[in-house]
């Protein structure tokens, strides 16, 4: 059973039922009211934006995952492009390291793709290298590979039915998504085809019939499938569980009353910048934990370096986290360091730019992107009660970069 629309996903239509509970009971304030005709609307955007991405690329077998930037592709489509337009588009965020890097990590969490992610970092050099013949060929066994392991029942993805890859509850499980784009996927090919393809026909691709796929499309197109089976193994999961309670409308209140607070202090939330040498510089709660960071670097202190990432990598990699630490800065000497400026950029987010110094001699000016989060590692406004956490945390995302 496929969804014909993302508002059909069950926990859309289990919120859409708690929310208008909610707006019945007397006792709401206008302001709260607002905040729940607000959260609607957020709904109402997600829902749209998915639905209308799968009307436009579907044809084209693109699936939408849960990684996938939904601000941006909102964007995108509010555009108007047509559709070679926003397929080229599409493929740009794909092509930003820092979007695709922050697309893999959770993959972590599904141990047979754990054992994986040694080759899909190299799938990952090897698409930013422009290798996407190579790119192509390790997803592939790597999507195949992880399907096999993950049931009992041991049988890759290309020897799946598309009846087999509805997806409960999740984007991936739309009538435009894993199983109608699965059709080409498993598509025989016996004729030699020296045409170009732009489809990732994997049976023609692996068993040599088709030989002209080596494109950035292909490529990029065995990205998007790799991740949307990845959210097909975490649905098939999140089926298997006992349905959760129900929240209390206590909790419903204290959702709300959290979310119109976070309203307000957005509402009040003005862009800044502060420069070395002002008075509030070095008293800034990100100043004084970035040089705890780069101190840390300084000294090869990799554990207290990953005590600044961001909650939800440190979550994702748990107590790896220092050895990734060490793994990523290991052959990176650094001797000295000058932060220069704080710039918020939004209320949860301030880029701080940093002069590196390194053994060799050389020396770059990057910047480090900070995230406000929560007590629960979730974003909220830095005039709220929080701690500010190192969001790009790894060498490659800002390296080469300049402030």
């Amino acid at each position: 059973m496929s969804y014909q629309s993302a508002h059909d996903l069950p926990s859309f239509v289990e919120m859409k039922r708690q929310l208008q509970g909610l707006r019945a009971l007397s006792l709401f304030s206008r302001k709260q009211r607002e905040t729940v005709k607000d959260i609607e609307q957020q709904i109402k955007f997600l829902g749209d934006t998915v639905d209308q991405y799968y009307k436009v690329l579907g044809p084209r077998n693109w699936i939408f995952h849960d990684t996938l930037p939904i601000t941006d592709i909102r964007a995108l489509l509010d555009e108007h492009l047509d559709v070679g337009e926003l397929e080229a588009a599409l493929i740009a965020l794909y092509n930003d390291p820092d979007n695709l890097r922050r697309m893999i990590a959770p993959l972590n969490q599904l141990p047979a793709m754990r054992k994986r992610m040694a080759l899909i970092n190299r799938a990952d050099e090897d698409y930013f290298a422009g290798r996407y013949y190579a790119c192509i060929h390790v997803l592939l066994s790597v999507m195949d590979g992880f399907v096999n392991e993950f049931e009992t029942v041991r049988r890759g993805l290309h020897a799946r039915e598309a009846e087999e890859l509805h997806a409960w509850d999740s984007v991936v499980g739309h009538h435009m998504g894993l199983a109608n784009a699965h059709r080409t996927f498993t598509k025989g090919k016996s004729a030699t085809n020296e045409e170009p393809v732009f489809e990732l026909y994997r049976n023609g691709i692996v068993h040599g019939s088709i030989l002209n796929y080596d494109n950035v499309v292909v490529a990029t197109k065995a990205w998007n499938r790799l991740f949307a089976a990845a959210d097909w193994a975490q649905a098939r999961i999140k089926e298997q569980k006992p349905p959760p309670e129900k929240p209390s409308w206590k909790e419903l209140f204290t959702l709300i009353a959290k979310n119109e607070k976070i309203t307000r202090a957005n509402e009040a939330w003005q862009p800044s910048t502060l420069h070395a040498g002002e008075s509030a510089f070095t008293e800034h709660p990100a100043s004084v934990l970035v040089d705890e960071f780069l101190t840390a670097w300084v000294a090869k202190n990799y554990g207290r370096m990953a005590q600044a990432i961001s909650t939800e990598v440190r979550q994702l990699h748990g107590n790896a986290m220092p050895r990734l630490v060490r793994l990523e800065y290991k052959d990176l000497d650094l001797t000295s360091y000058e932060v220069t400026a704080i710039d918020h950029t939004a209320p949860a987010v301030c880029l701080i730019a940093v002069a590196l110094h390194f053994a060799d001699g050389s020396q770059q000016t990057v910047n480090l992107r900070w995230l406000y989060e929560d007590a629960d590692g979730q974003p909220i406004p830095a005039s709220l009660l929080g701690v500010w956490r190192l969001r790009n945390w790894g060498p490659m995302t800002f390296m080469n970069a300049t402030a």
